[in-house]
């Protein structure tokens, strides 16, 4: 398996990601039939334009309370209260909360790679953006291609950031391994493949967190079996989450 990044211009709002993607695959041959593209979740925002500049956000009460013990800027809080569904713990620097199912830091608001004086916020409907981005690049390039659109995400007890496949098109994101056995021959009873983070993951080792200029990378050669529509979702339940339980423990004892 290969991951090839692909240098590419700043990104704005209303741009073709289409063509440009098609342009810059040139670096790597063109696009190929069973390639998988990554690509940031930030160029998906840029282009839809969610881009807010602080200083037209009016802060809340509320925000300026959280900013308080965060240390942030009201106007960032406000986008944060916006965007989340519930605030689930406040700490330096960090409002953890609960979007569109997912733990995420600051509701996915992030004031890097935005213009000075601005946030990115999360892409609306990722999903689809996913498949639209799929189906549009199809059309230019006669590729058959899958699409993972990436955010970066923390791990409980670990420091640093992963890649987490925040939209999916073309590719199962889940694998289930139930039934397969081990080196050993024992049947596995629990384990699901988080195939769509794990090449997210690999990608973002190629992007960069920072200024490196590659916002979208073809992996190649992953022998990942492409699907018209995917049949599993990998949210699950705050009730199936372990570390979600874990907290609940960890509240109790205290």
């Amino acid at each position: 398996m290969k991951v090839l990044g692909l240098n590419m211009p700043l990104i704005k709002s209303g741009d073709d990601l289409s063509a440009m993607i098609a342009r810059a695959a040139e670096q790597v041959g063109g696009l190929r039939d069973g390639d998988i593209i990554v690509i940031s979740s930030k160029a998906i925002a840029t282009v839809q334009g969610r881009v807010r500049e602080l200083a037209s956000v009016r802060p809340s009460t509320r925000a300026r309370k959280i900013a308080a013990k965060s240390g942030q800027d009201p106007e960032f809080v406000e986008l944060v209260l916006r965007e989340a569904k519930r605030v689930l713990s406040i700490s330096k620097d960090v409002i953890l909360t609960l979007k569109s199912g997912v733990i995420c830091v600051n509701a996915g608001v992030d004031s890097s790679n935005a213009p000075p004086g601005h946030a990115m916020l999360m892409p609306i409907n990722p999903n689809r953006a996913a498949r639209e981005l799929q189906q549009t690049i199809a059309r230019r390039t006669n590729a058959r291609v899958g699409v993972i659109i990436t955010d970066s995400n923390v791990k409980p007890l670990r420091l640093g950031t992963v890649g987490q496949a925040i939209g999916v098109a073309g590719l199962e994101p889940i694998i289930d391994c139930r039934g397969q056995h081990d080196l050993y021959g024992k049947p596995l009873r629990v384990t699901f493949r988080a195939l769509a983070d794990q090449l997210a993951t690999a990608a973002q080792a190629v992007m960069g967190e920072a200024a490196e200029g590659v916002p979208v990378t073809v992996v190649r050669g992953a022998g990942v079996e492409l699907v018209e529509k995917t049949k599993r979702s990998p949210k699950i339940s705050p009730k199936r989450c372990i570390y979600s339980n874990m907290l609940k423990l960890s509240k109790k004892s205290q």
